[in-house]
């Protein structure tokens, strides 16, 4: 272990009024659990929670309450820290104490829900650390978790930079670099910042605060000021300031379910059904369209891909919901007095040595139900998305909106594959507008020929 993580343990060791001073601590604690309760988690079931860097355990309690029936990990690299938590639940047989830096995880289960507040700023790879942190989520599971952003401290920056002195605190990546830190072939994540403002009586108490929770550790890199430069910063915070700023970010990661794609489109008749056959094919993948309208018309997608693609049986999974008349699901189910719920339908994909190719009927907003969209379909199977567009006019409204609406919803997007004649533009466009990657392009083609799943593999291979 190096010296600056012996000099972290030796400050929140040494952090004995951590409760008392704590105070923006609690704050982001809070924010965190009530994220949490935003989430698509089953609070009741026995699932396994690791928590990193539980400092006193301000979060721990939170989670405790919030799932009485988990098996918890509870790690922190400061022996007292533990310890304090310990003799808080020392009787609770669901938890587990680990002094661990999570840095440097050595753990050989994983977990269905890892968290941590305000631990990930002591850091030094960050990035490095996410990858392998989120590596021990199980499919589904998700990292929720905050950490200090690029614009906390900026008054004493501020300060620092007039006087010509070298910076004390941390420095801290912004949003942007964060959201670059996930690692996307895994799962889905996002960040969102927010700006707190923390009242402080003066500089001297600012700092004496920050060493009472063990938060005043600088980094290897850093100068000490001299005894003058210090008064001098202090005197011109007093003077300009009475309070500090923290910009918090909270993130939240999903691991994927399985590997492979779900499938949408732009509109209707776009060809995402013959696209899904296409990846079906150059993956081996199997096949499953949750919702099926239209039976009435023709035998399905189901069987359509199963032709097209020349898979087994067993490739193919039936839908959940199959409906006669050619509409959207909410309509085609009320004509023949079924009420759709997709928080009663199982979308769980089971483990498989295949990936999975699931197909959406038609666009990210169709109804469902009252309230219930296929967005939310898209949300509850939990694949990176592939967009299926026309290469024709109107595909730039169509194609944008869709990615937007994607993006607001915090749903991973592979990509977008264009189905139709070439059209140079289109594409050029697309990927501008939209900051987005063109996975393939494919021709309009009544069967689906070897020659081109060999094309086809290579084109899609840097996005699975």
């Amino acid at each position: 272990m190096n010296s600056y993580k012996q000099k972290i343990i030796h400050s929140f060791d040494n952090a004995v009024s951590y409760e008392q001073s704590a105070h923006m601590q609690k704050i982001v604690v809070k924010r965190l659990v009530n994220f949490i309760k935003t989430m698509d988690i089953d609070f009741s079931q026995p699932i396994s929670i690791l928590e990193i860097g539980c400092g006193t355990g301000l979060l721990t309690q939170y989670l405790t309450e919030l799932f009485p029936k988990a098996q918890f990990l509870i790690t922190d690299i400061s022996v007292r820290m533990i310890e304090r938590v310990k003799e808080k639940y020392n009787n609770n047989p669901n938890i587990e104490f680990k002094v661990m830096d999570g840095e440097a995880i050595d753990l050989e289960h994983s977990f269905d829900l890892i968290v941590s507040s305000l631990a990930f700023q002591w850091f030094e790879n960050l990035e490095q650390s996410l990858q392998s942190i989120t590596a021990l989520l199980n499919p589904n599971g998700y990292l929720v978790c905050s950490t200090l952003a690029q614009k906390s401290f900026e008054e004493w920056r501020q300060l620092y930079t007039q006087n010509h002195c070298h910076y004390s605190f941390q420095s801290y990546p912004d949003v942007k670099t964060l959201e670059s830190y996930w690692p996307s072939k895994v799962g889905g994540g996002f960040w969102q910042a927010e700006t707190i403002i923390e009242s402080v009586e003066n500089g001297i108490d600012f700092i004496k605060g920050l060493r009472n929770i063990g938060a005043h550790t600088s980094s290897n890199m850093h100068k000490p000021l001299s005894a003058g430069q210090l008064r001098k910063i202090i005197a011109q915070f007093d003077l300009n300031y009475g309070y500090t700023t923290y910009e918090v970010a909270l993130g939240s990661f999903r691991r994927y379910a399985a590997k492979g794609f779900f499938v949408t489109g732009t509109d209707t008749d776009v060809g995402k059904t013959f696209v899904s056959a296409c990846l079906t094919k150059a993956l081996n993948a199997t096949y499953w369209k949750p919702m099926q309208t239209g039976l009435k018309s023709d035998f399905g997608d189901s069987k359509t891909v199963q032709i097209l693609a020349q898979t087994c049986d067993n490739q193919i999974i039936p839908p959940l919901v199959a409906l006669q008349e050619p509409l959207s699901p909410e309509a085609a189910a009320k004509l023949e007095e079924i009420r759709l719920d997709i928080n009663k339908l199982d979308f769980f994909l089971a483990t498989q040595n295949r990936p999975y190719i699931v197909e959406g009927a038609g666009g990210v907003l169709v109804p469902i139900a009252d309230s219930q969209y296929m967005i939310q379909m898209m949300q509850k199977v939990n694949l990176p998305v592939v967009i299926v567009a026309r290469t024709e006019l109107g595909t730039l409204n169509h194609t944008l909106l869709t990615i937007e609406v994607l993006r607001n919803h915090h749903i991973p997007i592979a990509g977008v594959i264009l189905n139709g004649n070439q059209n140079l533009a289109n594409k050029e466009a697309i990927e501008r507008h939209g900051n987005i990657k063109m996975i393939a392009e494919v021709p309009r083609m009544d069967q689906i020929t070897d020659q081109f799943i060999a094309q086809f593999k290579q084109e899609i291979r840097l996005f699975y």
